[in-house]
Formats: structure tokens, C-alpha cells, sequence
């Protein structure tokens, strides 16, 4: 992957593994998705008795995607994502992810490495597949074969922002039949989506937030702004499958892309990638995903806590929101406090309570972690 691709518009775009400045949406944006109420304890659906088939729940689309969700890694520590589409062991992904590279490594939602090659790039649609063959045989993500989605359609987007793996964030579909021109691609009639997206989303799933099929490859965004871009997977399943039939017997080059800056894959101060983390530890609890909470703590927390503890700890928790967060840098990383305002059960009744969390935010073997924290109750009230 490369960085800072920018065109020559009347707009400023920058694919997202080349990424640039793209957290300053956090605060805003993801602390206003907090608000919504969680899904605790709720069977998943089922079929009704007529036969159709009932929307699935969010977390229940969430926790079966993101096991056929990878993080793609190059040489050079260059990150992006990709998604399991068929049981051959192909990866969809963003051409510009592995754009030059024949071999890549692949790292699983259970934190597996694995070789992958390279088997089918396209010079002007920004789409490639690589084979894994440790994943031959694992049945893939349900992909849906004809463009379906409508505007303001529920989506999620799957990938790995900042190098943080297994991240999902929600939003819609706001534009389609979108046309751009990012050197050496050609983006068209791809669909504008507000679900915020990060350097490392490339080449991650974009799913339909009701059925959990893949509708399109994420792929690019308009300069620090919200609004991202997703080639339909329907346009370039013909070219993927007959790349898993028949394999590239050699790759095509970009030179372009080798003359571009390289930077670090995870974009964003210190400052701005702990407060990602932090936001994001909120969002999963308030959608109920304790597995992807409890995986974002240092282990030496995860030693002292166990999981069941650090679960049971949220029994009576139905939502959480954000209302500010503070990001003070230090020598050892980043101390970030967090003003919460919490809805809590006690006595049969609802209770609103503030409180004030202190966490310290450290690289742990390579990735960012929360090695521990220190609360404390400011105000309650009950609701009437």
C-alpha cells in the first residue's frame, strides 16, 4: 500500500491503505453511534413459519463475519483487509493493497499468520484475489451476486482502520452510481457510504446491515471526511471467479505506486490512534461484543480479569455513551480519560449514571492496547 494518492479535482481523494490524517471523525461521529441501545442476551433469529427469512441482528452478523474477515500485511508493514469469498481459500481485496507483491502474509480473525499469493490483479478496477491455502475448505462470507442496494440502506463496513483487527462500523448507503479517478483506477457507479472508514479498511467487506451478505469491496475516501466509497461486488465477481479458475501466470506492475512516499500504515498521532481504540472498546460494548472488548485489554489485565469477570461486570448496563474524551500523550503512550454516561438497571428501575475513566493506552507486541483503568461514579439519577 502506498500513501497520500491525491487527484487533481476538484476534491482531494486518498485511498484508504495510503491513508493520511483519518481519526478526526472519532470523536464526533462514533460517540454519536454509541448512543444506540445494545443487543444483550438476545437469542438470534430464525426462520418464521412462512418460510422467509428474518433479518439476522446485528451482532449476530457481526460475530459470523468478522472469523472470514483478514488483515493483509506486505513487507514493508503496510496494512489492509480482505474477506473470504469462496472455499478455494480466495481472498477479495483492493488491488492498491498488494499492488507489486506476488506473496503476502495473512492474519486471521484468531490471530493466525498465513501465507497468501497473489493470483489475480486488475490495472484498472481496484480489485485483486490472493490464495490462502490454510483456508481452503472454510466456507466462506455469503455474497450477494446482483446489485441490489438502495439508498439509505443500513451497512457495515469490516476491516482493519489503524491496524486495529476485526473493527465494524455502521452507517448507509448515501450516494450511488459514483464515478472517480484515482491514478492508475477507475472507480464506477460504486456506492457512497457514510460508515466511517480508516487507512487499512481497503479491500474489507461491505455488508448489507440486515442480511449480513457482502455487497461491496471498501475502497477509497474523500480526503478526512466521513464519506467512503465501495466497488459493488456484484461488477467484479465475473473477474474474481475467473481468477480462482485460472490463476494470473504473471502480475502486472505498477510502477507508479513504487515511486510513491511510504509511510506508516497506522496513520495518526499517538494521541488520535489510542482515542480510535478507546471509542471503539465503547462501541463494541454498547453492541454487546464483549469477545472484541475483552480482546482490545492488555494481557496482563486479561490475566487478572477473566473474561466471564469482565463480562459480568456489564449484566446491568443497557447502554453506554461518550459524552467527551481527553488524550494526554506520555513517554510510555497515552493516558485517555473518558466522561461516560451510562444506563444502568438497579431495583427494577433505570438509572443514569456519570462516570470518569482514566485509561493508560500502550503497544503490547505490536499492537496497540488498554493495559488497565481507573474509574470513578460522578453523578446518578433515576429515570421516571
Amino acid at each position: 500500500m502506498r500513501r497520500e494518492w491525491i487527484i487533481s479535482l476538484s476534491i482531494s481523494l486518498l485511498l484508504l491503505a495510503g491513508g493520511g490524517w483519518a481519526v478526526f471523525y472519532v470523536t464526533d461521529y462514533i460517540s454519536s453511534q454509541l448512543k444506540a441501545d445494545t443487543v444483550l442476551n438476545q437469542a438470534p433469529e430464525k426462520t418464521e413459519d412462512n418460510g422467509e427469512k428474518v433479518p439476522k441482528k446485528t451482532k449476530d452478523i457481526i460475530y459470523e463475519s468478522q472469523k472470514l474477515v483478514v488483515q493483509i500485511e506486505l513487507e514493508d508493514g503496510s496494512i489492509g483487509s480482505g474477506f473470504l469469498y469462496n472455499n478455494q481459500g480466495d481472498i477479495i481485496t483492493n488491488a492498491h493493497v498488494v499492488a507489486n507483491h506476488e506473496k503476502v502474509s495473512v492474519m486471521t480473525a484468531d490471530s493466525k499468520k498465513m501465507e497468501g499469493e497473489v493470483i489475480g490483479v486488475s490495472r484498472d478496477t481496484d480489485v485483486a484475489v490472493v490464495r490462502v491455502s490454510g483456508l481452503k475448505d472454510k466456507e466462506p462470507l455469503p455474497v450477494r451476486e446482483e446489485e441490489t442496494a438502495e439508498l439509505l440502506d443500513e451497512v457495515l463496513a469490516l476491516g482493519s482502520p489503524l491496524g486495529l483487527q476485526n473493527t465494524v462500523t455502521r452507517g448507509e448507503i448515501s450516494g450511488l452510481n459514483r464515478n472517480l479517478s484515482i491514478e492508475p483506477f477507475e472507480y464506477e457507479d460504486v456506492y457512497q457510504i457514510s460508515a466511517p472508514i480508516s487507512p487499512g479498511n481497503s479491500g474489507g467487506p461491505l455488508l448489507d446491515g440486515k442480511t449480513g451478505e457482502v455487497i461491496g469491496i471498501n475502497s477509497a475516501k474523500i480526503g478526512k471526511e466521513s464519506i467512503g466509497f465501495s466497488i459493488p461486488i456484484a461488477d467484479v465477481l465475473p473477474m474474481v471467479r475467473k481468477w480462482s479458475e485460472t490463476p494470473m501466470k504473471s502480475l502486472p506492475e505498477f510502477p507508479e505506486l513504487k515511486e510513491q512516499e511510504l509511510q506508516s500504515p497506522v496513520a495518526g498521532t499517538k494521541a488520535e490512534q489510542a482515542t480510535y481504540l478507546v471509542q471503539y472498546f465503547y462501541n463494541s460494548i454498547n453492541q454487546g461484543d464483549f469477545v472484541t472488548a475483552y480482546s482490545l485489554l492488555s494481557s496482563e489485565w486479561q490475566e487478572q480479569t477473566s473474561f466471564e469477570e469482565f463480562r459480568s461486570g456489564y449484566y446491568n448496563t443497557l447502554a453506554v455513551s461518550v459524552d467527551n474524551i481527553v488524550a494526554d500523550p506520555n513517554e510510555d503512550g497515552v493516558e485517555v480519560t473518558v466522561f461516560l454516561t451510562a444506563e444502568e438497571t438497579k431495583d427494577g428501575e433505570v438509572v443514569v449514571k456519570k462516570y470518569k475513566v482514566t485509561y493508560p493506552v500502550q503497544y503490547e507486541n505490536k499492537s496497540l492496547k488498554i493495559m488497565n483503568g481507573q474509574g470513578k461514579e460522578l453523578t446518578s439519577q433515576v429515570d421516571e
